[in-house]
């Protein structure tokens, strides 16, 4: 089986800059492949390579302020991702280590055959809860991923999408699910 892999950064000390962590803790509660990995490095991005290295598919996770609409989805591949390169390593501390881990694998011929970015636009950074628009934005990241998986024959396609993750302690809405 082909290894795929979805990394994800973040602060949860950080409000919605921790959405990557507990999108991986909801896809770790789904019944997925053993050649998914499944990874959380903070704010490590440098150990990214590790990760992507001869992947067949690569997702990358990350919640950033880039001054869009609180929760706005950004869904790039590769060649938007290098596009907007100069002005995210401007604005996102993990954007450069992450660009030089993938430089590394480049330079050693180990690219992923597929890479895919996701970027969540955040709304509260001053406390540990999650805003309701980030959890939503996260569940339509879910989703995305779900796609990418089922494209890869991963997941049937007929895979529901329940709601896989309860954010009572992370929300400040009392059943708040996304």
């Amino acid at each position: 089986m082909n290894k795929i892999s979805i990394i994800s950064f973040g602060d949860v000390l950080k409000g919605d800059f921790g959405a990557g962590c507990y999108l991986i803790e909801a896809l770790a509660q789904e019944n997925l492949a053993n050649n998914i990995s499944l990874i959380y490095l903070a704010e490590e991005a440098v150990k990214a390579d590790i990760w992507i290295f001869k992947a067949e598919l690569a997702i990358i996770v990350q919640a950033i302020n880039l001054g869009l609409k609180p929760g706005k989805v950004l869904y790039w591949d590769y060649k938007n991702f290098k596009q907007h390169l100069p002005w995210l390593e401007d604005q996102v501390k993990t954007i450069y280590p992450l660009s030089q881990a993938l430089n590394r694998i480049k330079l050693i011929n180990g690219f992923p055959k597929e890479i895919k970015f996701i970027f969540i636009q955040t709304k509260q950074h001053n406390c540990i809860y999650i805003s309701k628009e980030v959890c939503r934005a996260m569940r339509l990241t879910i989703k995305i991923i779900k796609k990418e998986l089922q494209k890869q024959n991963i997941l049937r396609a007929n895979n529901k999408i329940e709601p896989i993750y309860n954010l009572t302690s992370l929300s400040k809405e009392k059943s708040w699910r996304f």
